[in-house]
């Protein structure tokens, strides 16, 4: 409302003769020109004019006006037909709490005045004491004193909301005052920080540069501070702030530094966010590069260990991580061991790693990628509840995260790839899609190369298999105490095998009673004794295992006995390994397979039969075999005796057939792939 125009005044009074004085007293102040109205008549309402004065004796009548016409100020008596005492003053402004009201009252009821001003009331005025000057001066104060409220609660309701907070620090650091936008941005009661100091709230990666900015204010009253630091709210959670500073303290009212800080946590992590995902591009397009470069090298390559020392090398050499290795676990010892690496430096030195269940060194990345067959990630080595045992190691060797990426082809799984990077959440999304996809093309890479290194030579593939339950395999209730190496396996008829092998000479009697407890080992009988022990041979009928081994088209060729049952079979090259696999594991619950191996019968044997004619066999021993060859003593029947060979000679009969039985052994050994004694 502007100074010049009339304010529309409510006056609630029961009193006929008080109400005339009221508006006299008005008219009075439009002759006196006192902050006047225009100099229209005063009237009643009653005309139907919008009028600067309406007169209402009743409370419930008041209300109905300023629900319908509203007011600029309300005179209010409180002894009314309908309502006295303070009681109406409280209802009138519950129900129009924005409209300023002047209380009126005798010269006896002071105090209610009073009271009427702590209950929000504008002012009061005794009757008998108003003139024309005092009341309209009382009116525009009330009008202006309610707005100038109005607008200090719009104030307070924008700066409560705000997202800036405005502090007033001393030099050391001491707060003096906060808006009250502290409690809704930090949550904080500003009473609450007043007299804190404000440096052990900030972030103490942000202290320096804070104090920085503060010791420039000190010594520089005309400097304009900016920092950005993170401040520690109620909750224990960090905001962060655009601080802007001022130096006012030759400001009375101040005396102070002035710091107007602005919340841009939601600015700060946006940016966060879009920088990780350039990072994340940047990895994604330098990872598609080694992945290509990879392939590319991998094609090529004739060798596992080629394929495996080129991936780590690329990996390693590419911005995106810091080093690379592959690992394998060792069938007995469960340890992972380290087949490949680049850019390792000492840390392969300084980790332990393996996959038994229960070992903590087996509950890493690592352990579970070779445990489960899929990839693991570590996307935080800081928050990484599980990493804990490897933090110290992750810090000393510069990554944050790391990948350990199972080398699989089909059912193989030929090791682990480990990536390792100094950024965190380096796994995530595509790039891990596209890390994962690199451990198909390396295990593809392996299984071609031993598919072409297989077609090149006599080779079979090995198979390892352990299986837990001894049970399972061999139907007894106990574990032999001493292990039993059963190294050679001759079928002799339908569901018949000979069984050769060795065990301690402690173990023997062990091995007897073991027999007396497996259903299909028939018979047991020493042989002989060598450097490993005592040699021994078991006929068995229609064992389980070995019988499953066989029916699937291959044949067993080292069985150890002891905690647990370890086979060793040969299948021929193009067996389907996965079917192997799952007809094992159908048959033997506990049963599972630990390696696979491409042999080499040429390797195996080490040399061919020729060789071992003109390398192995003594001359006197060819002669003897060529002499009997060529007289008829190998036909059926025979052309010829020994001693008539011997005879020929000139050597005795025992000595033709010393001769004879060593050159037969070296030449059979060779053949069933053994190493003949001299």
């Amino acid at each position: 409302m502007s100074e010049d125009a009339r304010p529309r005044i409510l006056l609630v009074e029961d009193n006929p003769g008080d109400a005339r004085y009221i508006r006299e007293l008005l008219d009075d102040a439009v002759s006196l020109e006192a902050r006047s109205f225009d100099g229209d008549a005063l009237v009643d309402r009653t005309d139907g004019a919008r009028e600067p004065l309406v007169h209402e004796s009743r409370l419930d009548d008041a209300l109905d006006y300023l629900d319908d016409a509203g007011a600029d100020v309300v005179l209010l008596d409180l002894g009314l037909p309908d309502s006295t005492g303070l009681e109406t003053l409280t209802t009138l402004l519950d129900h129009h709490a924005a409209v300023p009201v002047v209380v009126l009252t005798g010269l006896t009821d002071r105090e209610v005045g009073m009271e009427a001003l702590r209950r929000g009331a504008e002012e009061f005025l005794v009757k008998d004491e108003i003139n024309p000057e005092l009341l309209v001066r009382s009116i525009h104060h009330a009008i202006e004193r309610r707005a100038h409220r109005r607008e200090q609660k719009r104030y307070e309701t924008l700066i409560e909301e705000s997202t800036d907070v405005n502090a007033i620090v001393d030099p050391d650091g001491t707060v003096q005052y906060v808006t009250p936008s502290a409690e809704y941005v930090l949550g904080y009661d500003p009473d609450e920080l007043a007299g804190e100091n404000a440096f052990e709230y900030v972030h103490p990666d942000d202290q320096v540069a804070v104090r920085e900015e503060f010791d420039r204010l000190a010594g520089d009253p005309d400097y304009r501070a900016t920092v950005d630091f993170r401040l520690r709210c109620a909750d224990g959670s960090w905001v962060f702030l655009d601080a802007r500073g001022r130096n006012l303290r030759d400001e009375p009212a101040i005396d102070g530094f002035v710091v107007y800080t602005r919340d841009v946590t939601e600015q700060r992590e946006y940016e966060r966010r879009l920088e990780a995902q350039r990072e994340r591009l940047a990895a994604l397009n330098q990872l598609n590069d080694v992945v290509n470069g990879v392939a590319g090298a991998v094609v090529d390559q004739s060798t596992r260990e080629e394929i495996e020392r080129i991936a780590c090398e690329r990996l390693a050499a590419s911005p995106s991580y810091e080093f690379a290795w592959v690992g394998e676990p060792d069938p007995e010892t469960q340890e992972v061991n380290v087949r490949a690496s680049a850019g390792t430096d000492g840390y392969l030195d300084d980790v332990s790693l393996s996959v038994a269940p229960g070992d903590p060194a087996s509950e890493g990345p690592t352990g579970r990628a070779l445990r489960t067959g899929e990839m693991q990630t570590v996307l935080d080595v800081d928050d990484d509840s599980d990493y804990e045992r490897w933090r110290d190691l992750a810090d000393e060797y510069g990554f944050r995260s790391s990948a350990a990426i199972p080398i699989r082809h089909e059912d193989t799984t030929y090791g682990v790839l480990n990536v390792y990077a100094d950024r965190s959440d380096a796994f995530r999304e595509q790039e891990r899609t596209v890390v994962e996809h690199l451990g198909h093309l390396v295990g593809h890479a392996i299984a071609a190369a031993e598919r072409k290194q297989a077609l090149m030579s006599d080779a079979v593939v090995e198979l390892e298999f352990r299986v837990r339950e001894i049970a399972d395999a061999v139907g007894a209730d106990t574990v032999p105490e001493t292990p039993i190496a059963l190294e050679r396996t001759v079928s002799v008829d339908d569901g018949e095998f000979l069984v050769y092998g060795t065990v301690d000479e402690d173990g023997v009697d062990d091995l007897r009673r073991f027999t007396e407890t497996v259903s299909f080992w028939k018979s047991f009988d020493v042989v002989g004794e060598d450097v490993d022990g005592v040699r021994f041979e078991l006929r068995l009928s229609d064992p389980p295992l070995m019988s499953e081994v066989a029916s699937l088209g291959g044949s067993v060729r080292r069985v150890v006995l002891g905690e647990d049952l370890r086979l060793t079979a040969q299948f021929p090259q193009d067996t389907d390994v996965r079917e192997v696999v799952s007809a094992i594991r159908n048959a033997y619950d506990s049963a599972e397979a630990v390696a696979r191996r491409q042999v080499t019968e040429r390797d195996q044997r080490a040399d061919h039969l020729a060789d071992v004619w003109s390398d192995t066999l003594t001359e006197r021993q060819r002669t003897v075999v060529e002499t009997a060859y060529y007289a008829g003593f190998f036909e059926w029947p025979r052309a010829t005796s020994g001693e008539d060979v011997a005879e020929s000679l000139d050597i005795s009969g025992p000595t033709f057939s010393q001769h004879l039985r060593a050159a037969e052994n070296k030449i059979f050994a060779r053949l069933v792939g053994d190493d003949a004694a001299d």
